[in-house]
């Protein structure tokens, strides 16, 4: 399932997508309202997630529009911080089929996008997902396997691997992976992340062999890279 993301706040964003992407969905992100209209000119989405306050409109009109206007039918949730009952009562009364409060938390977020996909008669997809070959991501099982075999890793490690191949290229600190990954402050002074990523490189092969590597970028983060198989 192809999920379109509303939400002008990077961090936001960037939280989101890991979310989704860890359960093996298809995301989408976009900063403002403008640039999600022209996204679905060329793009089916089968779901939306759309934030309340943003930076050229008001994510309630959107929905509104989507709904009387471009008669858009898939499934709607709604994300504001405001936790007012006027206020969910107008969004779900505006087109929206779900609220959801901030902060957001992982498992609650998760658990209405898969339980709205089910209701709507859609939903992550069973069958492992490709991310980069040959690698490939089983959502259900918490697995990522590369080529016919599976490694074993801990939750924590999934995740943490998860937001590394929906993020191929970039770099991320060590501050953003402890605040996505762990939910603790980036600020704090932890060997955590490097002894995960250690861990990662290990299991997952991400050498350099198979046309990726997990690169240690000084003083900085982290960056998983394309590379040439044994480069």
């Amino acid at each position: 399932m192809h999920i379109g993301v509303l939400e002008d706040d990077p961090d936001q964003q960037t939280f989101i997508e890991h979310c989704l992407v860890a359960q093996g969905y298809t995301v989408s992100s976009f900063a403002r309202a403008s640039e999600l209209r022209r996204a679905m000119q060329q793009t089916l989405f089968d779901f939306l997630i759309i934030d309340w306050r943003l930076p050229d409109g008001c994510g309630m009109d959107v929905v509104e529009h989507l709904r009387q206007n471009d008669g858009w039918k898939g499934p709607i949730l709604f994300i504001t911080a405001s936790q007012g009952e006027d206020d969910v009562v107008q969004a779900l009364e505006q087109g929206a089929d779900d609220f959801l409060a901030k902060p957001l938390r992982p498992k609650e977020l998760t658990a209405r996008v898969n339980a709205l996909g089910r209701r709507l008669g859609q939903g992550a997809e069973p069958t492992a997902m490709v991310l980069a070959a040959p690698y490939s991501l089983d959502s259900d099982r918490r697995q990522i396997h590369i080529m016919e075999s599976s490694a074993e890793l801990t939750e924590r490690e999934f995740r943490l691997a998860s937001l590394l191949f929906s993020r191929v290229g970039e770099l991320l600190t060590r501050a953003h992976l402890l605040e996505l990954v762990w939910g603790i402050k980036g600020d704090l002074s932890t060997r955590t992340v490097d002894t995960h990523i250690s861990r990662l490189r290990r299991k997952l092969e991400l050498d350099g062999r198979h046309g990726l590597r997990l690169k240690s970028v000084y003083q900085s983060g982290y960056r998983l890279e394309t590379c040439s198989p044994n480069e």
